[in-house]
């Protein structure tokens, strides 16, 4: 059993094609699926087609504004896991995956991520690569994350809710404790929008700012958003929110690890 949030709003598009893709993924890795639907305040038929497809609802009001890049949408999500904890005991299940509502998948795609958590126990946290994207060897996308289920009663079960930089933090906590995350480059899963086409760049500097980012890595972050993404305003909003904005920082054990793996980045190299 894997248990499967879906954070969702407005999504009655792409709804029905996530939940068909990853009930054959999980086929595919010969396990079963305890899928809940986190119901954001949508106006569309989004939870009608929950209910259809047979998955668990949790419906929230609708906050009347956009929470993409935001410390609330943590609310979303752990609304989902507290619907997870209620209803399973958490000794049943060994791993749990989040999903966007607008995702699809190859059909290996859960089993490459489950046999890589198999091989090694220091790795908690995995994710495949999204439309072809690829990103650093140890990065882990939201979308399609496999979260070892002990690492995730480590952390406290919940995502933190006073961090714009919410979805990175428990990347940054596995790996300044000497756990390992990663991105397989075999496992691939698709997206109908253009990844980082919604992205809020002062929201996205807020967050570098937050978890322990060094200024030359985040100009660089800036400059190659400006030039080689073509997008000049991105790169100045983001300089904008890291260096203007107050922030909620890390525990300094996070902090301090991120700066030292973003100099090593640098003096190696690596990839920005």
């Amino acid at each position: 059993m894997i248990p499967v949030i879906i954070p969702a709003k407005n999504e009655e598009d792409n709804l029905k094609d996530t939940v068909t893709s990853l009930r054959e993924t999980a086929k595919f890795a010969n396990e079963e699926l305890f899928i809940v639907v986190i119901n954001d305040g949508s106006s569309d038929n989004t939870p009608q087609i929950a209910k259809e497809l047979g998955c668990h609802l949790v419906n929230l009001p609708d906050r009347g504004y956009s929470a993409l890049g935001r410390p609330e949408l943590a609310k979303t999500h752990n609304a989902g896991y507290e619907y997870i904890d209620r209803h399973l005991d958490k000794n049943s299940y060994k791993y749990l995956m989040v999903v966007g509502a607008d995702t699809t998948f190859e059909p290996n795609y859960l089993k490459l991520l489950i046999d890589a958590m198999e091989k090694d126990e220091k790795l908690v946290m995995c994710a495949g690569v999204l439309n072809g994207i690829k990103s650093n060897y140890d990065a882990v996308r939201g979308s399609g994350r496999l979260i070892r289920n002990t690492f995730w009663d480590l952390i406290g079960r919940r995502s933190p809710q006073k961090y714009y930089s919410w979805e990175s933090y428990p990347i940054v906590f596995a790996q300044a404790h000497g756990f390992k995350t990663r991105t397989i480059y075999e496992a691939k899963m698709y997206t109908p929008r253009e990844p980082l086409a919604r992205v809020d760049w002062k929201r996205y500097g807020i967050a570098m700012r937050e978890n322990g980012s060094i200024l030359p890595y985040v100009m660089l972050r800036a400059i190659k958003r400006a030039i080689k993404d073509k997008d000049i305003k991105g790169g100045l909003r983001l300089l904008q929110g890291y260096l203007f904005s107050e922030v909620t920082p890390y525990e300094k054990k996070l902090r301090e690890y991120n700066a030292k793996k973003q100099w090593r980045r640098l003096l190696t190299l690596g990839r920005v």
